[in-house]
């Protein structure tokens, strides 16, 4: 089978940058910035007519001049000279490029005109690219980071392909806030070479990568897309938010990136074909496929809830309820062996309500538990975890009531929760949690570094929960249901 030309652009061990300055206020040496400290092993040389040194890496004034071929190019420069620089990274025998710069054919008649011409350059000289008009590409298990953002999440399990470059970058510290981390990320520009199938097949190959995430404004190759889409999907998770369908949309997306959007209910029918868990908004695009990178794949829809409070369990009921989740009653055997660990103001039957009690180690270990070994449940929805903010709070406010002890304390909430990571990892079971704490709070960032999905919301958590039992459901209506 043909190495997918990614593969060579997403792995290189050595990049020509052109475009970097010593400048700190240009975009090319921005980028080359997070290349150079954000831990990349591999050779970087800038190219600059007018520097002996960026940012004290040795410069070269031409391509011609560098000291080997490079695997990859980066273009960063004035859209005029792109198509010329291009044919001198051909003539070095440069054949993979990333092309950030933009004003081709976004912008109209001339701009896509030049675009033709770097379509003409790449061709003659058997060069692949990325772009134009993107911002980069990342590949977190090989600190490549060729955006305008610093990339600090850390290598993870979700794969994204997007035709929008905020999508990519300005969202991560959105994402870090939720643990979301990325295995592979790519913005894709004009796809004036490489496209959004070329990228699918890429991550559906692609051995770090759990679940793909999809932000399309369009498809240009309908037919391949589909083709493509169904035999990844019966690999790993696919999940997209598509804006092109509507009239407003798919205008906007015409100018930002020269895609052509077409009928929204064509497009929806194709993703439920295709396996393609449809998303309504960017926020749940990532929600989502973070769920399915990380949390196995539930047998069948019956979920059982857990919480400490009353409004978050019952709101989490209503959400499974809206998303055709079941909630079945406990049999009286598994509501007797949990009943000890609930006070008397809870409830057993499930949705678990523990009220206020003591005994906090009991929701995140040992009724799940005893719940998820009943078989009475194949997945498990869980509100109320971390706690180790309110003590730091407390020592704030209120420090005559908190014991010197306290980091001792904070040690022992992050440990009431090993229970939740272990049951997760012994049985494979599906854990979707919320928690109205944040990424600050220990326990929460330990359960999410462990990847048990942690939402702002009971809403999101079940809504994530029911992504993902729609994937499962098409794939066990195909005969492939995941292992």
């Amino acid at each position: 089978m043909k190495e997918n030309s990614l593969h060579s652009i997403m792995n290189a061990d050595s990049i020509a940058f052109l475009g970097a300055s010593n400048n700190p206020f240009t975009m090319g040496t921005t980028q080359i910035a997070h290349l150079i400290r954000g831990g990349f092993e591999g050779k970087v040389w800038p190219v600059n007519p007018r520097e002996k040194t960026v940012l004290g890496v040795t410069a070269y004034q031409r391509v011609a001049d560098l000291p080997e071929v490079p695997d990859l190019a980066v273009l960063v420069l004035p859209t005029r000279i792109v198509p010329e620089i291009l044919d001198e990274c051909g003539r070095k025998g440069i054949k993979r490029a990333v092309i950030i710069s933009g004003g081709f054919k976004e912008r109209g008649e001339e701009g896509g005109k030049l675009e033709e011409e770097l379509k003409s350059v790449a061709k003659r000289h058997g060069i692949r690219f990325v772009g134009p008009n993107c911002i980069g590409v990342i590949n977190a298990q090989r600190n490549l980071n060729l955006t305008f953002y610093p990339y600090v999440n850390g290598p993870g399990p979700m794969g994204i392909l997007s035709q929008s470059g905020t999508y990519v970058t300005q969202v991560l510290p959105y994402l870090a806030k939720r643990g979301i981390r990325y295995s592979r990320a790519i913005s894709l520009g004009n796809e004036a070479d490489i496209d959004l199938v070329d990228g699918i097949e890429y991550l559906s190959e692609d051995p770090e990568t759990k679940a793909i995430a999809l932000y399309i404004e369009g498809i240009r190759r309908g037919r391949e897309f589909v083709e493509i889409t169904k035999g990844a999907s019966m690999r790993k998770p696919i999940v997209a938010y598509y804006v092109g369908g509507t009239e407003a949309g798919a205008r906007s997306g015409l100018s930002h990136t020269g895609a052509m959007g077409g009928n929204d209910i064509v497009h929806d029918g194709t993703f439920r074909q295709c396996g393609i868990v449809r998303a309504p908004t960017i926020e749940l695009l990532y929600d989502w496929a973070w769920a399915l990178a990380t949390t196995p794949i539930p047998r069948g829809r019956r979920v059982a809830i857990v919480s400490h409070s009353g409004g978050p369990v019952t709101s989490m009921a209503d959400a499974c309820a809206r998303n055709d989740i079941e909630v079945p009653l406990l049999s009286e055997n598994t509501q007797e062996k949990i009943a000890p660990m609930v006070p008397e103001t809870g409830s057993t039957a499930n949705p678990v309500d523990m009220t206020f009690n003591t005994n906090p180690g009991a929701l995140t270990d040992s009724i799940p538990r005893a719940i998820f070994e009943s078989g009475e449940v194949d997945a498990i929805l869980i509100h109320g975890i971390g706690g180790s903010d309110l003590i730091k709070t407390m020592k704030t406010e209120a420090p005559d009531l908190v014991p010197a002890y306290i980091s001792d304390i904070e040690r022992q909430m992050v440990k009431m929760h090993h229970g939740l990571v272990e049951l997760r990892k012994e049985m494979s079971c599906p854990v979707v949690a919320s928690s109205f704490d944040d990424h600050t709070d220990a326990a929460v960032s330990y359960v999410m570094k462990n990847d048990i999905p942690v939402y702002p919301s009971p809403e999101r958590a079940a809504q994530a929960m029911a992504a993902l039992m729609r994937y499962a459901d098409w794939r066990k209506a195909r005969g492939n249901y995941p292992s």
